[in-house]
């Protein structure tokens, strides 16, 4: 009996996106904000929180209609989201690889975010 583990890790493209917020909140509250990308939330800390992360899979239309309703409500001052790569070895951990290319965008011009593979699209 063989119990060899398995050779290759994974590699691909994932959602990622950092988020600046209008205003400090506690990480209870900023989950509850970003739940609707339907991926990881990590706030950057635990009571002022000023930022977060997003990651993992998300279907493309639901991330748009999220990252509308953050610039549009004025909950979020500055939204950098796209699609990088990584690779993930078989023990789990993961390396992100550095974005091809960045497109800066004014907040207004959100449906412009084709979340092109590599690309990080960057909204101020």
């Amino acid at each position: 009996m063989s119990t060899e583990p398995p050779s290759k890790g994974v590699r691909g493209f994932e959602f990622d996106a950092h988020i600046t917020l209008s205003r400090p909140r506690p990480a209870g509250e900023v989950r509850s904000l970003l739940r609707g990308f339907s991926a990881h939330v990590e706030p950057y800390g635990t009571e002022e929180v000023r930022g977060a992360r997003v990651t993992g899979q998300v279907e493309r239309g639901l991330a748009s209609e999220q990252l509308r309703a953050l610039l549009e409500s004025g909950d979020a001052t500055r939204i950098e989201i796209g699609l990088r790569g990584f690779l993930r070895s078989v023990t789990g951990q993961t390396e992100w690889m550095p974005w091809r290319r960045n497109v800066v965008l004014s907040r207004g011009e959100w449906a412009k975010v084709g979340f092109e593979e590599g690309l990080r699209y960057v909204l101020e």
